[in-house]
């Protein structure tokens, strides 16, 4: 059995990488690279900033590509930061946003409340609530579809709008065409005590919530007969508890629909899976794209 110290490591995604000597190095071109992504969308797109989603603080999206026809496919991406790292928003998670755009969609990217301001489990519903305002925003404006990519945290969040509970109270589900998970978090019966994610319990994670907070421990039957497609994309340069969660998610999921596969990305880690989005011609970029623009 893993001891804490083994924990930690498995959970501090930055120890895996291979690019950089020290992990600051790692996290501060991290940084950088999504940061300078999001500016340069913000140059060039015609875009919509900001746009209140629920009353809290951070419940907001950002609309690029506003000037796109009201067909085109809609991308969403909910950003990383083990839901609580203050400097993972929006303004840094528009990453990928240009190349998206210029194949001809619409892109969101949603930002939230972060713990200990809220629950865990409050902020899954108030990404329910993001989910249901995009939804009823693209079948508004006759969008051919959605998508939706979650990175990290934000793959636990997205994922987590497919358990029974929060997607039966979905509308316009036939509108979510695929949902690509990156590197996310899925069981947390390990992950909650670490201090490098849930130092003092910054989650609120308890006996009572911490299985139901875990996606890839439920049941997904209700999917059975959805079009939706599912891709768990996880990186070569990540700890076996991140590839095995990834494996069990997927698992999970195909429990209950036949659209679902597992991507391993070798030679990379778990920044520059999504550092890549910003790059045309990067590999998972062009799955994307060409996957967003089979609606379009």
């Amino acid at each position: 059995m893993e001891n804490v110290k083994d924990l930690e490591k498995e959970f501090s995604p930055s120890a895996w990488s291979r690019r950089f000597e020290k992990d600051q190095e790692l996290l501060d071109n991290h940084k950088k690279v999504v940061k300078d992504g999001t500016t340069q969308a913000r140059e060039l797109l015609k875009c919509e900033l900001d746009v209140p989603y629920g009353p809290g603080r951070r419940s907001k999206l950002d609309i690029y590509g506003t000037d796109q026809p009201s067909d085109a496919p809609i991308f969403v991406i909910f950003h990383g930061g083990y839901w609580q790292l203050e400097e993972y928003t929006k303004e840094v998670g528009s990453y990928g946003t240009l190349p998206f755009v210029r194949a001809g969609c619409r892109v969101i990217a949603a930002d939230y409340e972060m713990c200990p301001e809220v629950t865990l489990t409050e902020l899954v519903e108030l990404a329910h609530k993001c989910f249901t305002y995009i939804l009823n925003y693209a079948a508004r404006i006759g969008a051919s579809s959605v998508t939706f990519l979650g990175h990290s945290a934000g793959a636990h969040l997205v994922v987590a709008q497919f358990q029974e509970a929060q997607f039966s109270r979905l509308p316009h589900q036939h509108l979510i065409q695929d949902v690509y998970l990156l590197s996310g978090v899925y069981d947390l019966r390990e992950l909650r005590h670490t201090k490098a994610a849930n130092n003092g319990n910054i989650l609120s994670i308890t006996d009572d919530n911490v299985v139901t907070l875990s996606p890839a421990l439920s049941g997904y039957g209700h999917l059975a007969g959805t079009s939706t497609h599912f891709s768990v994309v996880v990186t070569e340069n990540e700890s076996q508890s991140y590839k095995k969660m990834s494996e069990d998610m997927k698992d999970a999921l195909a429990k209950g629909t036949d659209n679902v596969k597992l991507i391993l990305l070798p030679n990379r880690d778990h920044f520059d899976i999504v550092e890549q989005l910003n790059d045309k011609d990067a590999e998972l970029t062009k799955i994307l794209i060409e996957d967003l623009t089979k609606s379009g």
